[in-house]
């Protein structure tokens, strides 16, 4: 069980986790200025990566896009302000959780790695003490505890 996990793990990594990078937050970069960085990326990789849109998909949008508009003229400009603010807070915390999960995936794939030298009764152990480590650490468990409640 804990090996068939390990590979599939390792398969996000290799196929999809490597579509988006988020950078590091700078030093001096503040909140709203990173999300923007990080959205301008999210675009460029969506935008590359997308296929041909059929003509449901382009009413849809076009659907959601004119609800948006119609939503944003009937809110006072402090309460736009006040939904952006919310909003690139939201997205701080969800790229930051993103950043340690990969990072997770990431330790996690070389220590898989590099237990494929082992005998298999030292691996096996090996492979339970790397899965034990990873669903008590901070980032998977913060993440864990949001989809439970």
């Amino acid at each position: 069980m804990s090996l068939q996990l390990a590979t599939d793990v390792i398969r996000l990594e290799t196929q999809y986790w490597t579509l988006v990078d988020i950078p590091k937050q700078e030093k001096q970069e503040t909140v709203p200025a990173f999300v923007l960085r990080a959205c301008s990326i999210m675009e460029k990789t969506q935008k590359s990566g997308e296929g041909v849109k059929t003509s449901s998909k382009l009413a849809e949008e076009a659907q959601e896009k004119k609800e948006r508009i119609e939503r944003l003229e009937n809110m006072t400009t402090s309460q736009i302000d006040a939904e952006n603010t919310q909003m690139t807070n939201d997205l701080y915390r969800l790229l930051k959780k993103y950043s340690g999960l990969r990072n997770l995936i990431r330790q996690l794939t070389t220590e898989y790695g590099n237990a494929k030298f082992y005998p298999m009764v030292i691996r096996y152990s090996m492979l339970k003490d790397m899965i034990k480590d990873i669903m008590l650490h901070p980032d998977y468990m913060e993440v864990c505890h949001e989809v439970d409640v």
